[in-house]
C-alpha cells in the first residue's frame, strides 16, 4: 500500500477507532519514516473527529507531540490517512508491560515531560487532551523525552457547554462522567493516574486510585493532589506543577537529573 510519496511497511499498532503502520518515503526509505494512521470506522462522528485531529495537530510545533506531514482522504480501501513524524521509542503500557514498574525518580521526569507538552496546550491552544493514558505516551528512555500521542478525543476552548468525546476507564476524572465541560484539571488527574500505572503496572491500583505504600511520601503527596475527585481541588497550572516537581526531586533524591536510561522498581 501507498499514499503520496511514502509506503506502508509494518502494521504498529491498533484501537477501536484506527491502525497506526510505519511508512517510508520511497526515494529516501528508510532515512525518512513516519507513522501513518488510519481511521478504520469510516463513518460519523468518526470522519470528522479524525478530520478535526489532523487540522489540530498542523498547528502544533513542539517537542512533546508529533508533527503533521500530511493528510488525504479518498473513498477507496484506504479512506482517510494522518501521516506523522515518526516517534522512536517505546508507548508506556507496553513499556511496563515488558519491564515492570520503575522508580519514583523515573515516574517524576516521566511526568514533567508530560507537564511540558500540558503548558503548551493548556495555555497555547486552550485545548485539553481528556485521553492521557499509557498507551497515548511515547516513551524515548535513552533520551529522558516523552511524546503525547493521539488528540482525537480532544476539547478545543472548551466552554461550559462543552462535553467529552471519551475517554478511558481509571483516566477518566469524576467530572466528565457527570458530563461537565473539560478543564485542565482534567488532564492532571489522568497523569496521577499514569504515575499510579507507572509504579505498579495495575490497571486495578489505577481505577482504585491506590497509592503504593512503597512510593515516596513527597510523590505520594503529589499525586494525592492530582487525583482528587473534585476537580476544583486539583491544581491546574503545568507550568506550577513542574516547578513543585522540581523541589520534590530535590528534596526526595537530592537530584533533580536522571543521569541513568531507567531504573525499575525495587519490590519486596
Amino acid at each position: 500500500m501507498k499514499t503520496g510519496q511514502f509506503k506502508f511497511k509494518k502494521l504498529l499498532g491498533e484501537g477501536a477507532f484506527g491502525r497506526v503502520y510505519l511508512g517510508e518515503h520511497d526515494v529516501l526509505g528508510a532515512d525518512f519514516q513516519v507513522c501513518i494512521k488510519q481511521e478504520k470506522k469510516q463513518k460519523e462522528p468518526f470522519i470528522t473527529m479524525f478530520r478535526e485531529e489532523a487540522a489540530f495537530l498542523a498547528k502544533l510545533r513542539h517537542f512533546a507531540f508529533p508533527s503533521l506531514v500530511g493528510y488525504s482522504e479518498d473513498n477507496g480501501d484506504l479512506g482517510q490517512l494522518m501521516v506523522m513524524s515518526y516517534i522512536d521509542g517505546t508507548p508506556g503500557d507496553k513499556y511496563i508491560n515488558k519491564n515492570g514498574p520503575v522508580s519514583d525518580h523515573d515516574i517524576c521526569w516521566i511526568i514533567d515531560r508530560i507537564f511540558a507538552g500540558l503548558s503548551y496546550l493548556h495555555f497555547k491552544w486552550e485545548t485539553v487532551h481528556c485521553d492521557l493514558k499509557p498507551a497515548n505516551l511515547m516513551l524515548d528512555v535513552p533520551g529522558h523525552e516523552v511524546t503525547i500521542l493521539d488528540l482525537g478525543m480532544a476539547a478545543t476552548s472548551p466552554d461550559v457547554w462543552s462535553r467529552a468525546k471519551g475517554g478511558t476507564p481509571g483516566y477518566f476524572p469524576p467530572e466528565m462522567s457527570q458530563g461537565l465541560p473539560p478543564v485542565p484539571q482534567t488532564d492532571m488527574y489522568a497523569v496521577g493516574k499514569i504515575g499510579l500505572y507507572l509504579a505498579t503496572g495495575d490497571d486495578t491500583v489505577v481505577q482504585q486510585g491506590t497509592i503504593p505504600d512503597d512510593m515516596h511520601p513527597l510523590l505520594q503527596d503529589f499525586i494525592f493532589n492530582l487525583i482528587q475527585r473534585d476537580a476544583s481541588k486539583r491544581p491546574a497550572d503545568a507550568d506550577a506543577l513542574r516547578e513543585d516537581l522540581e523541589r520534590l526531586r530535590h528534596k526526595a533524591f537530592g537530584t533533580t537529573v536522571s543521569t541513568v536510561p531507567i531504573t525499575p522498581r525495587r519490590t519486596s
